[in-house]
């Protein structure tokens, strides 16, 4: 099946909203795309990418709307937010979650503590292949992109897939933001890729930053997890890759994000201000 694309009605002129038929997948994804009043600078405006597109968006939009009005104080500029979804009001589809954002397994993967099997995984390759050869050429072709100003955001398993994206394709985006990621997933099968980073980043001439963060609150695993990667991270001497990593202190797995979220956005996007 060809890729599709319909356009659905808005109830407000700064927000498109879209229905791409993936050609990779085979399924429908539903994107809320942002965009600026003010006029794009001449390369065009940075894009903020957002998975799980059907709970963060409004949060995400509206605090970028906000704080780009007074970018020279916030460090927030104007920027294309790109909300990657699914048909349906859920605030998050599992099914297709636990599929998009988790590698490929070269083992049968571990059933839940309670003996059930986890829903249909692996598919993070195809998620990837289709940002990369569908849903950025449409934004490209609709909007005034500078792609050389684009961040990835995920929150926990979404935060898995923008660590697997950073690992194994870090040219893909400049900024990368992965709130409480899920790490543990398939006995912490993303940090076998780890290693790959270094000589990845060595043949990519951009740099490449990562803002990494976990609520404090959360789960002991989560917490050890993101805090152990973190000093990996910080310990990797490389000039085109930095990252910065944050223990939201009183935060729990959800909290974290609208926390977090302004200095996520300023250190990811390159946009640190005094």
């Amino acid at each position: 099946m060809s890729r599709s694309i319909e356009k659905l009605e808005s109830s407000s002129p700064q927000i498109d909203r879209w229905v791409i038929h993936s050609k990779e997948l085979n399924l429908p994804y539903h994107l809320d795309i942002s965009v600026p009043t003010k006029p794009a600078p001449p390369t065009g405006y940075p894009v903020i990418y957002i998975l799980d597109g059907n709970a963060f968006f409004q949060t995400i939009q509206e605090q970028v709307r906000l704080q780009s009005k007074r970018a020279d104080k916030t460090g927030i500029h104007p920027s294309i937010v790109v909300s990657i979804g699914y048909p349906g009001d859920k605030d998050f589809n599992l099914p297709r979650r636990f599929f998009d954002f988790t590698a490929p397994s070269a083992s049968e993967i571990p059933p839940k503590p309670n003996g059930e099997k986890w829903p249909e995984s692996g598919g993070a390759d195809q998620f990837l292949h289709f940002i990369e050869t569908e849903l950025k050429p449409f934004i490209l072709e609709k909007y005034k992109v500078d792609e050389s100003k684009q961040t990835l955001l995920g929150h926990s398993l979404g935060g898995l897939f923008v660590l697997e994206v950073l690992f194994t394709k870090p040219q893909a985006f400049q900024g990368y933001v992965a709130s409480s990621p899920s790490i543990w997933w398939n006995q912490c099968d993303v940090l076998t890729r780890e290693a790959n980073l270094p000589s990845l980043l060595s043949s990519i001439s951009s740099e490449v930053r990562l803002f990494l963060t976990v609520g404090s609150l959360e789960l002991d695993h989560m917490v050890k997890d993101a805090t152990a990667l973190a000093k990996r991270l910080q310990a990797l001497n490389h000039d085109s890759f930095k990252m910065n990593f944050h223990n939201a202190e009183f935060e729990n797995h959800l909290s974290v994000v609208a926390t977090t979220l302004s200095r996520a956005l300023r250190f990811a996007g390159n946009n640190e201000i005094s």
